[in-house]
């Protein structure tokens, strides 16, 4: 008896804490998805600048074009 109301309120506590979470991301959406957009215009600038550095094209005389 003691282990089935042991295993019972285990698998209580672990739904409560995934409504929890649940929860906390439902209020939280707007800031969690301007985070995520921080982050991927981040790396789209640095992958951007990585591809096209200024320097690569210095060699090439424009003005004879």
């Amino acid at each position: 008896m003691k282990k089935t109301l042991g295993f019972i309120l285990k698998i209580v506590a672990t739904a409560m804490a995934v409504a929890a979470v649940v929860c906390a991301v439902a209020a939280f959406w707007d800031q969690i998805m301007d985070l995520i957009d921080t982050v991927m215009d981040k790396v789209e600038e640095k992958r951007a600048d990585r591809c096209f550095q200024p320097a690569e094209f210095d060699d090439f005389d424009d003005g004879a074009l």
